[in-house]
């Protein structure tokens, strides 16, 4: 396994004014990962000589950009309009991850929590399939691969069931980015659902001082447990808290670093 850490980790700072050239400084000289994960609202362009220049920065580093993650992209909108401008936009951010010649790009299934409609409806799934499949579709072009990520904010995959029954209903090849703390049933889901991942975040909305989440004590043992399957892509620290994270991040990175090497 090998180790990213995610843009939105440093978020206030870039929007502070720190740009992608300094984060990538300091996740190769202080950090001393191996690749990172750029959330789409980080990069400078989605022009093709913006994305080369920002490959090239991280070539320089020896840092792989192991993901490409879409901010926010909703299938389970009420309208068809709105959900094919959706599609439109995941579309445009696989081609600019196979430009960053990105590993994977994360996207959303969708959130009808957001938009007053029921989990369970047929129509929602219905949508978020249809949407799914023409982004599946396209990515059959791409080197990158499409993976969803589990997301239990009012999400539609909250539990290992939701992501075998997404994955059920589309043709071709949908990845799984294994959110280790966005299921409703936590721990369960995770083992579940482990052996389905094409990338792992480690998200922290606190960092202990020995650099655990104090509210998923599980997360050294699933590293193990996706060891042991043989899992060999990256683990993303993904910084989500209020506190400083010139501080967080660093302890967060080492624990990490800790658990994969034990």
């Amino acid at each position: 396994m090998k180790l990213a850490c995610s843009s939105y980790s440093y978020n206030d700072r870039l929007e502070d004014g720190m740009d992608l050239a300094e984060f990538f400084d300091v996740c190769a000289d202080d950090l001393g990962v191996d690749g990172v994960e750029l959330i789409d609202e980080h990069l400078p362009g989605t022009d093709p000589e913006s994305l080369d220049r920002v490959a090239d920065l991280a070539a320089d580093r020896d840092l792989e950009i192991a993901c490409l993650s879409v901010f926010y992209n909703d299938f389970a909108k009420a309208t068809r309009t709105e959900r094919r401008e959706d599609v439109a936009a995941v579309i445009d951010a696989l081609e600019a991850a196979d430009r960053l010649d990105a590993d994977v790009l994360r996207a959303f299934t969708g959130f009808p929590g957001l938009h007053d409609r029921d989990h369970d409806d047929p129509d929602v799934w219905r949508g978020v399939t249809t949407c799914l499949q023409e982004c599946v579709d396209y990515a059959r072009t791409a080197e990158t691969t499409l993976a969803v990520e589990n997301h239990n904010h009012d999400g539609l995959i909250r539990t290992a069931d939701d992501v075998f029954r997404v994955r059920s209903g589309v043709n071709g090849d949908l990845g799984l980015v294994l959110d280790l703390a966005n299921y409703v049933d936590g721990v369960d889901s995770v083992r579940r659902s482990l052996h389905l991942a094409d990338h792992v975040h480690a998200a922290y909305d606190e960092v202990a001082p020995n650099g655990s989440e104090p509210s998923y004590g599980y997360y050294d043992d699933i590293l193990a447990a996706l060891d042991e399957r043989g899992y060999e892509g990256f683990v993303t620290l993904e910084y989500e808290g209020e506190g400083d994270s010139v501080g967080a991040v660093p302890r967060a990175i080492d624990y990490l670093d800790g658990c994969l090497a034990g």
